[in-house]
């Protein structure tokens, strides 16, 4: 068990109900699917935690630009090499795009999504989970060299040599994600903000101070820095384009739907 995992253990052990932010995604996947559902999940790599969701379709479909990840991936059958800014398949053809840590490593995110949207049928949805920009887990990110990165990946959170990949941030707010999103045709039906104290949990000191930090960003005013931005937006049920604007309305709606 890695540090992380140790600390996220003791985490949920102090706050009843708190849970790691791939089993929120998990289940955010599962509202948003049905079995059967046609799914495509971009920068799927060698990962398999949703693999209780996909269980219950034989229509899944991995991409990823990392050849060597796509061939150790076991829970996706039909698996693609290709860029999330030029998908591999025909137009219309996926109820469900899923994109686990995805976003914040895109070049050009609203080409991305221009790809997602075509490449889903109509009323289908992208269902995405990245960290959040304002967040200062990121800051901290963004300050470390993608070498010594790459090597506290692997000692803290037990990844394989290689799984960490250059991050931009272009898309990595929830105005940022409504400003791309939006005109190109999706709306929002689900957009959660998700804590995790753990990122920091290298030793005690440093769990202890991101738990005091966790609990300043429970306050309603400063909900919107936590770490994890887990949305689900849909495709206009007609292949039409449109222009939307984020309103008051809708910001409040946020505040109500975040989780701890």
């Amino acid at each position: 068990m890695g540090v992380q995992e140790h600390f996220r253990r003791e985490y949920a052990r102090r706050k009843p109900g708190w849970r790691h932010s791939l089993f929120v995604f998990r289940e955010l996947v599962d509202r948003h699917t049905r079995p059967g559902a046609r799914i495509l999940d971009i920068g799927c790599g060698h990962a398999d935690f949703l693999q209780p969701i996909y269980a219950k379709t034989p229509h899944v479909t991995g991409c990823d630009p990392d050849a060597g990840a796509l061939r150790l991936n076991v829970t996706i059958a039909s698996r693609v090499a290709g860029l999330a800014d030029d998908l591999p398949f025909a137009d219309a053809q996926f109820d469900a795009a899923v994109l686990v840590f995805v976003l914040e490593h895109l070049r050009q995110p609203a080409r991305a999504f221009h790809e997602v949207h075509r490449v889903l049928r109509p009323g289908g949805k992208v269902i995405f989970l990245t960290p959040n920009a304002w967040n200062y887990n990121t800051w901290l990110i963004r300050a470390t060299p993608h070498r010594l990165r790459d090597w506290l990946a692997r000692r803290l959170h037990g990844r394989q040599a290689g799984d960490t990949y250059p991050v931009r941030y272009r898309i990595n707010t929830v105005r940022r994600i409504e400003q791309v999103l939006s005109p190109i045709g999706f709306r929002r039906a689900e957009l959660l903000l998700h804590g995790d104290p753990t990122y920091l949990g290298v030793n005690r000191p440093l769990f202890a101070l991101a738990c005091g930090i966790e609990r300043l960003l429970d306050r309603p005013a400063l909900q919107r820095a936590r770490v994890h931005i887990l949305g689900a937006y849909q495709k206009s049920s007609q292949n039409t384009e449109h222009r939307t604007q984020t309103t008051e309305g809708e910001s409040q709606s946020l505040n109500d739907s975040t989780t701890q």
